[in-house]
């Protein structure tokens, strides 16, 4: 009967070498889910900043006007129009409408709106290429919770002999003027939280009188003022991570530089040392056995048997008992005859 005795002499064992390959795969994975996660931390930013515009109020004006003219058959003998150019030799009287509204928003910062006080100053304005004045009238002013409704009108040639006047004093002849009629409206408003705010429109008519083409043209202005507030937030921004985790991009960034560094640091070390492991050349051993080679048989029943897994600790055991190496060429095994032991190093 075979007599074998399997003893273990290599200093790297199997479960060693596994170990090492497990450890190698496992922080490789590490590292590259830790790249991964890196790479996502950097392609998004840490924060979110949202703009949002919130509205406080909105005042509105309509400017309404005609003309009362002399009857002629340019206009149909009609004594009152509405264009927006007419000739001033036909012109007599102009008449003027501001009606101004206004919407107040409840704020949320601010809370409900619980008083709104309004003033207007109805001004007018005349001003030539030479000189300018102004003047403070008084129209009728129709007042109600929502709006304001400003009347007045104009006599063409009371504005012509107030002109030729101011013209006369000053030594010129103005041609060419402008009327500007123009309401002046503030509204201040108070809040449930005790904040104030005050907000205003100036709606402007302006009646261009031009003597030498004739022509008295009408035109508006200002007729809508809309204030709001910016609103800005800043929202720190997350990466989802597995089982439902959740973590700012920010922590994520100094983690994973950590978890990359380490990880990567860890995996080429044990690389390393699996390649150093099970990467020996068979060539180098070869080269080592070469100088005490005896090509011939062992009959393996004679002696007891001591497998070697390492090249290194088989030319070791050689050299401290100075044995020839036996190489059986047919079954690729190299013997070492000590005594009765039989030290069997197998090619693989």
């Amino acid at each position: 009967m075979k007599n074998y005795i399997f003893t273990h002499v290599s200093l790297k064992s199997k479960k060693a070498k596994r170990l090492l390959i497990a450890l190698s795969i496992l922080f490789i994975t590490l590292f590259t889910i830790s790249i991964v996660y890196f790479a996502e931390s950097y392609m998004i930013q840490p924060y979110s900043i949202y703009k949002n515009s919130r509205k406080l109020a909105d005042i509105y004006a309509q400017i309404y006007y005609n003309t009362s003219v002399k009857p002629s058959l340019l206009y149909d003998y009609a004594t009152t129009v509405n264009y927006s150019t007419v000739y001033l030799s036909l012109a007599e009287r102009v008449d003027y409408i501001f009606k101004i509204s206004w919407l107040i928003y409840n704020n949320a910062s601010r809370g409900s709106v619980v008083n709104t006080n309004f003033t207007l100053e109805p001004r007018m304005t005349i001003n030539t290429p030479t000189w300018s004045k102004s003047f403070n009238i008084t129209p009728e002013i129709i007042r109600s919770k929502d709006f304001i409704i400003v009347k007045g009108f104009f006599n063409i040639s009371e504005l012509e002999e107030l002109i030729k006047t101011i013209d006369s004093e000053v030594k010129v002849n103005s041609w060419r003027f402008d009327l500007n009629m123009t309401i002046h409206f503030n509204i201040k408003v108070s809040y449930s939280s005790g904040a104030t705010a005050s907000y205003e429109l100036n709606p402007l008519l302006t009646l261009s009188f031009n003597n030498i083409y004739n022509l008295l043209t009408f035109t508006t202005s200002g007729l809508v003022a809309s204030y709001t507030e910016d609103i800005q937030k800043t929202i720190e921004n997350t990466i989802n991570l597995p089982l439902g985790f959740k973590i700012n991009v920010s922590n994520m960034r100094r983690t994973t530089t950590i978890t990359t560094l380490t990880l990567g640091a860890m995996s080429i070390g044990l690389i390393y040392l699996t390649l150093k492991t099970h990467l020996t050349p068979l060539s180098e051993s070869k080269r080592k056995f070469l100088r005490r080679i005896i090509r011939g048989k062992v009959d393996e029943h004679y002696f007891k048997i001591v497998i070697v897994e390492n090249p290194y600790d088989f030319e070791n055991i050689a050299r401290k008992y100075d044995a020839p190496i036996i190489y059986s060429e047919s079954e690729k095994k190299y013997y070492l005859v000590i005594g009765d032991i039989a030290y069997v190093y197998v090619e693989t």
